[in-house]
């Protein structure tokens, strides 16, 4: 059975890959406010009937409703935003080795938001880390940031790392009064509630076709209500240590996604940018996952 859980996190990680090569073609069609709009107005469509079945109720607690603003203002509206932008202008590959940072701004954000601590390791984890990205947005010329000259597409996928962070940690203080599943549903919500006055006088779709649709499609029901049960799935069978594990993998699948469908490649450099930086996640989380499986033997033992 854990075996079973161990795949389906392994699919939410591809899912979310995809979803760096499919905005990398949506955003020829609409900008980043009308696509983030889109994605999340379909998600909750579906999250609704998902969230009544499962709870019966829909109206989340009062306590939650200020973390579950803060979610949708930064994990919907800003990290969206930040995303699409990041896509028009630098690769999906680039954006994908980004997210790998994920985890490291969420203990960053934790940190400084509710006072947890960061050991040792973990810093050197995050430096290295940090090295991997400088090598990636610079290709390994890093006198280029002497004069500013590197992808500013991909300094908005790190304000997007960045508001996920603060998006997870609000979801963390959410779920003490609410489930994952209804702090999906009323973030996504609060976001396309943010969204929507400020979109409305340039909401546009320039040329839909079919693919824009089925794209359309893809990351507003694959990559966000699908990957969100599998994860969901995945926590409560194997662990959130574990499973935070497996977003080392969405670079690897968003470099085999763009090669083949939109037929980008990666430079040497570029490789070893995502060495560094999955190294340093690795290391960043090893001393919670050694941590975690000698608590777990020692109850063991006990028992």
């Amino acid at each position: 059975m854990p075996i079973l859980y161990l795949g389906l996190l392994l699919v939410t990680s591809m899912l979310w890959a995809g979803n760096f090569v499919a905005g990398k073609y949506l955003v020829n069609h609409a900008s980043a406010l009308t696509l983030t709009d889109l994605r999340w107005f379909i998600a909750v469509l579906f999250l609704l009937p998902i969230v009544w079945l499962k709870e019966r109720k829909i109206l989340p607690p009062k306590p939650a409703l200020i973390y579950l603003f803060i979610m949708g203002l930064t994990g919907v509206a800003l990290f969206n935003i930040f995303m699409f932008l990041a896509l028009e202008r630098t690769s999906s590959n680039n954006a994908g080795l980004l997210s790998a940072l994920n985890p490291v701004a969420i203990a960053l954000i934790s940190f400084l938001w509710i006072g947890e601590k960061i050991t040792a390791r973990k810093v050197l984890g995050m430096v290295i880390s940090f090295g991997g990205v400088l090598i990636v947005i610079t290709n390994g010329h890093i006198e280029r940031l002497l004069s500013l000259e590197f992808n500013n597409g991909d300094l908005f996928m790190l304000a997007a790392v960045a508001s996920w962070g603060v998006y997870s940690v609000a979801g963390r203080r959410a779920m003490q009064y609410t489930s994952a599943y209804m702090s999906t549903l009323w973030a996504g919500i609060f976001g396309v509630f943010v969204l929507i006055p400020i979109n409305l006088p340039s909401f546009e779709i320039v040329e839909p076709d079919l693919s824009f649709w089925i794209a359309l499609l893809y990351v507003s029901v694959g990559a966000t209500v699908i990957a969100m049960l599998f994860w969901n799935l995945g926590v409560q069978k194997v662990g959130g240590t574990r499973s935070g594990m497996f977003l080392n993998f969405n670079p690897i699948f968003t470099a085999i996604l763009a090669y083949l469908f939109l037929g980008e490649t990666m430079s040497i450099m570029q490789f070893l940018g995502t060495a560094v930086v999955i190294g340093g996640v690795l290391l960043f989380n090893w001393p919670e996952a050694t941590q975690s499986r000698a608590t777990v033997w020692k109850k063991r033992s006990a028992s």
